[in-house]
């Protein structure tokens, strides 16, 4: 080869090289402003991490894993991932099923026989949320002991919902049910004889070396994150811990951004589970569910995802196993955002359109409007929402706490500055009948009653 041909190569190379970092900058500037934006807005703070063919091409970190202490998150933080347990608990089940342990379509009386209908339920059915079990956060006594310490048995964690009667015909309908995935947990431990934890660290954290994955939080003790309900600069509200046993199998696991990948790198390589069994795992059933995974179009692009969020927590995972390319946030705030940030930034990887947030903007209406929306709403019997008009402005007043001044973003929408907290006005033929008022994971409803 003559020595100007060998030139022309090297400047060549030299010249794909650069354009490969220029596009990586770009890449980088882009998701930055992006998680910058959600950040001042105080929707986002914890960690992102995209990967993508084969390199990790953004990992950074925003805001605090614990502001009484002034510690800024870092990659190597801790996150509860709530309901992203799922997509492991799915793959368990999978990894079971190609040892012969378990059928898919298995019904479920043939481990529980003692669980009405359980002839008509199926493994499939769990995982799918086509069972039509009764979703237990609907019971308000579940509610309540999300927060107590207490350990519970699998008797007392199927209690909450084996005596109500099923939603639908198993199979004939979509409805997300964390109760399904409880049964799984319950399931896997009767057929392996082992803790839903000790099964997992056996098939899937060891082989993966995802030592900073696992079951509780309680006993996490370096790199550990404080969960907010909302959380800005000047102001900070630490959620409650929810309990582990009773989220289980259906959201009870925590993790980092770096054992995440290697689930990921693991899930794309099939040496987690075969090729076949991630092919069954990535096909819609109904409601654009597989076994443990969404599967979403973003542009042109299938996506596979699942997202979690509890109280203090939320978390998004994604990847197109084709693109190589996978999205990971962690959030240590409860945020509805998570998952238009993590769609924007598969977005920006792969050149489509996306948009930055906006803080949201007050719109002025009648004072009439006002005055209709004024009046005592009952939550429960020992809880009132007073809504005052006074000086032409709404206030909220929970009790007789401190009034909060509601600023209206729709004509029957408001929220509230420097706080997570919509409130919605429900009008029936004419009449406001009902408020219902969001923060965070929490809904309530009050019927207006003068």
């Amino acid at each position: 080869m003559k020595i100007t041909d060998k030139i022309r190569i090297g400047i060549l190379l030299s010249c794909i090289i650069f354009s490969q970092i220029s596009v990586a900058q770009n890449y980088n500037a882009k998701i930055d402003s992006l998680l910058n934006a959600y950040s001042v807005l105080n929707k986002f703070n914890g960690t992102a991490l995209v990967f993508q063919k084969g390199k990790i091409l953004y990992k950074k970190s925003y805001g605090y894993s614990d502001k009484s202490n002034n510690q800024l998150v870092s990659s190597k933080n801790i996150f509860r991932i709530g309901s992203l347990t799922k997509t492991f608990t799915a793959i368990l089940v999978l990894k079971l099923a190609e040892q012969k342990l378990i059928a898919l379509d298995n019904p479920i009386y043939k481990f529980l026989p003692d669980f009405p209908n359980g002839s008509r339920i199926t493994i499939r059915h769990l995982l799918t949320h086509t069972s039509g079990v009764y979703e237990p956060f609907r019971n308000p006594v579940f509610i309540e002991n999300l927060s107590s310490l207490k350990k519970y048995s699998n008797t007392e964690k199927v209690n909450y919902f084996i005596n109500e009667p099923l939603d639908f015909e198993p199979g004939s309908k979509f409805s997300y049910s964390n109760s399904g995935y409880v049964l799984l947990g319950v399931i896997i431990e009767k057929i392996t004889g082992k803790s839903y934890e000790e099964c997992l660290n056996y098939y899937l954290f060891s082989s993966l070396k995802m030592s900073n994955t696992g079951f509780g939080f309680s006993h996490v003790k370096k790199y550990r994150t404080v969960g907010y309900g909302y959380l800005s600069n000047t102001k900070q509200i630490e959620a409650p811990i929810w309990n582990p046993d009773l989220l289980f199998s259906a959201g009870a696991l925590y993790s980092n951004t770096a054992d995440l990948l290697s689930f990921y790198k693991g899930v794309k390589s099939f040496s987690i589970i075969s090729r076949a069994n991630l092919a069954e795992a990535t096909t819609q059933y109904l409601g654009g569910y597989g076994l443990g995974f969404y599967i979403d179009s973003i542009g042109p692009d299938a996506v596979v995802n699942h997202g979690g969020n509890i109280e203090g927590f939320t978390s998004y995972f994604a990847m197109n196993t084709e693109r190589d390319i996978c999205i990971i946030l962690l959030n240590n705030i409860t945020s509805a955002s998570l998952q238009r940030i993590g769609n924007s930034i598969y977005k920006i990887v792969t050149n489509q359109r996306y948009s930055l947030p906006k803080p949201k903007q007050e719109i002025k209406i009648s004072n009439d409007l006002l005055m209709s929306y004024a009046g005592k709403y009952e939550i429960s019997s020992n809880n009132v929402v007073n809504i005052l008009y006074e000086n032409s402005k709404l206030f909220l007043q929970e009790n007789d706490g401190n009034k909060f001044e509601l600023m209206a973003e729709k004509e029957n929408s408001f929220f509230i500055k420097g706080e997570d907290i919509e409130i919605e006005f429900i009008t029936v033929k004419g009449n406001v009948s009902s408020v219902k008022i969001k923060q965070g994971l929490l809904r309530k409803v009050g019927d207006k009653t003068k």
